[in-house]
């Protein structure tokens, strides 16, 4: 049984001829706008196949057995149902990975007598029409670079940031866009002329122009697309789910941390490599990616090459209170802005949306012992977190550094955290990162049972992989930073045996080895 794609013609005469029901497999909600958008098929659709609710899109709940869609009803059903289905039953597969589904159906698709089709929306048949203008040409010496989530949770200033950007920009010293034409996707391309104009060779290009009404805008787009021979990214990876089998693409990722990933699926045909910091890590990147093992390469990540040449000049430009220590505090991220309910875990209680320092009151007193101590504690929140709780509260050594104050000047966290005596952390992969620089770190616990039961770990005993002090109470995070500032270092032992084992190297060789083991 071969897979077809979804056309007008054979659709409507399987209607006319009075044929079955139809079922999709899988659900997504803007697959079904355009879907229901393009075919009046509304009252045939019968049910979806899925292999696992969680990734659902839609207005399905975790655990539910039906997904409601403009008041449609639709039953959901594994995909081994699929041999229930009569001969004269349509299936039509609604996802971007089309050809995986399609394998993944193989097991039970050989009972099944009727026709599968895959459904194209407006991107994926703009895609398919160039990867077959450029099927038969031959790659040329293109290099894309991507970072962030996918465009619909666009941050400003994280599509040009992490690993892709570190690794982009040790080429950049290395003069390898003298051998490959670097090509960014971005935003808004016009915020990078600075940087076209003063490399050759070197392009911005927006990852709208994949969809865009402009044709000069999509050829551009996809002529670098279609044709280059590495592609490199940290996330998003469905951008370039269409890729040739002679192209190579890299998943750079963000980090190597505690947390476990949300909703499981299988990256081994979604990317060549993937890249982490540890022996360790690879085993753990394997199992909750789905990945071989020849997948996966040890090199270290390209941003913790900036931990070891903090940049002087962006610490002074943050203007920071004067004081002997800094410290700083990095929360990992739990509740978003809307728009980003799919990764949301739960949202903190208290005045401050803070773990320990959950009160106007804790706050305050922090911030009294840090003028005795002459330290400052920097807040940092992930770029998605809402911090309109924590601005309403004036203080003198506690600041607050926004994303967005980052991202008007330019800078990295890690290119500043090498500048700091000490961090507070909970579960985010920065702390992992930050041992490398073999500095005290403390650890936010008080809520650590709450999260294991919303995200879960990838370490079945968290507390023995967390490479510094716990932190259960504000007493505790007292003590930590009075350590601090007294130069006390409890944990050292503790912190130096594990990054024998986070790390594989500790130095500021990772963007090298990625170009090493890659052959670029």
């Amino acid at each position: 049984m071969e897979l077809r794609r979804l056309e007008p013609e054979n659709l409507q005469s399987r209607i006319e001829a009075g044929d079955g029901n139809i079922y999709l497999v899988d659900f997504s909600q803007k697959y079904m706008e355009e879907l229901l958008a393009k075919y009046d098929i509304g009252r045939r659709l019968a049910g979806v196949l899925c292999d696992t609710l969680d990734r659902m899109s839609g207005s399905v709940a975790k655990g539910s057995r039906s997904v409601v869609f403009r008041e449609i009803e639709l039953l959901v059903y594994p995909y081994q149902y699929i041999c229930e289905l009569g001969e004269q039953s349509i299936l039509i597969i609604l996802n971007d990975y089309f050809q995986e589904t399609f394998q993944k159906l193989e097991k039970w698709r050989h009972d099944f007598k009727g026709c599968i089709y895959f459904f194209a929306d407006r991107e994926t048949e703009i895609d398919l029409s160039y990867r077959e203008k450029y099927r038969d040409r031959l790659l040329k010496d293109i290099i894309i670079f991507r970072s962030g989530p996918h465009a619909s949770s666009y941050v400003k200033g994280m599509d040009y940031a992490d690993n892709a950007r570190a690794l982009f920009e040790h080429m950049l010293r290395e003069g390898y866009h003298h051998k490959y034409e670097m090509v960014w996707l971005v935003k808004e391309p016009a915020e990078f002329v600075h940087i076209v104009q003063k490399y050759d060779n070197v392009r911005f290009l927006s990852y709208d122009w994949a969809v865009s009404d402009e044709e000069a805008e999509r050829d551009a787009y996809y002529h670098a697309l279609c044709l280059a021979k590495y592609i490199f990214m940290t996330d998003a990876y469905g951008f370039c789910r269409n890729a040739r089998k002679d192209q190579v693409r890299v998943q750079l990722w963000h980090g190597c941390g505690f947390k476990t990933r949300v909703n499981f699926v299988r990256c081994e045909r979604r990317y060549e490599y993937h890249i982490v910091v540890s022996e360790v890590y690879k085993k753990i990147h394997q199992k909750i990616y789905g990945l071989r093992k020849e997948q996966v390469i040890v090199t270290g990540y390209p941003k913790n090459d900036w931990l070891f040449h903090p940049k002087k000049e962006a610490w002074q430009e943050l203007g920071l209170p004067k004081a002997k220590k800094y410290i700083f505090w990095l929360p990992t991220f739990r509740m978003a802005r809307t728009g980003m309910n799919e990764l949301n875990e739960y949202d903190m209680e208290g005045q401050t949306g803070l773990p320990v320092a959950d009160t106007c009151e804790k706050l305050q007193k922090l911030d009294l012992l840090l003028q005795k101590l002459d330290a400052v504690l920097i807040l940092k929140l992930h770029p998605f977190q809402d911090r309109d709780k924590i601005i309403r509260f004036s203080m003198s050594r506690i600041v607050l550094l926004k994303h967005e104050t980052l991202v008007n000047m330019d800078i990295q966290i890690n290119q500043i955290l090498g500048r700091s005596d000490g961090m507070i952390s909970d579960y985010s992969s920065v702390a992992v990162d930050y041992t490398l620089l073999d500095k005290p770190m403390g650890f936010t616990l008080d809520d650590v049972e709450e999260y294991e039961d919303s995200r879960g770990f990838v370490f079945e005993n968290i507390r023995e992989w967390l490479p510094g002090e716990e932190i259960f109470s504000l007493e505790d995070m007292e003590r930590f930073i009075e350590n601090v500032a007294l130069g006390v270092d409890s944990a050292s032992e503790k912190r130096r045996m594990l990054m024998e084992k986070m790390h594989k190297f500790s130095d500021d060789e990772s963007c090298a080895r990625v170009v090493d083991a890659l052959s670029l």
